[in-house]
């Protein structure tokens, strides 16, 4: 089964979630956007978090230096999948501000594996 509107924008939603509990939320608010063995991973930072609490922990530790004032923003959005899985690709700038003036950090592509559960979609 192909997703559904309603699919497509609530995953949608997930990434912009995402990127709010990246930068504002406190960091267990990503229990809200992964599943309980779901898997963080960054190359190019040599980064690999399995598990929610080492997901929770990295975001907890990257709030603090130069990142505290990191923004995560992404665009050009493309989901696909079925009814119950669905993989999502993302354009990735990562902003921060020092002193009234703002630095590019990072641009990349996020690219996610989702997975629909009881309580919606979810990162795997």
């Amino acid at each position: 089964m192909e997703l559904s509107l309603e699919d497509r924008y609530a995953i949608e939603a997930l990434l912009r979630r995402y990127c709010y509990c990246a930068d504002y939320d406190p960091p267990e608010t990503m229990r809200e956007v992964f599943l309980p063995d779901g898997v963080f991973e960054v190359p190019a930072m040599d980064v690999r978090c399995a598990g929610i609490d080492n997901i929770i922990a990295f975001f907890t530790q990257s709030r603090s230096g130069p990142f505290a004032s990191a923004r995560h923003i992404i665009n050009n959005v493309i989901v696909e999948g079925d009814g119950e899985n669905a993989k999502s690709s993302a354009y990735l700038q990562i902003l921060r501000t020092d002193e009234g003036t703002v630095h590019v950090v990072s641009v990349g592509r996020y690219q996610d594996t989702l997975r629909r559960t009881a309580a919606g979609w979810r990162f795997v």
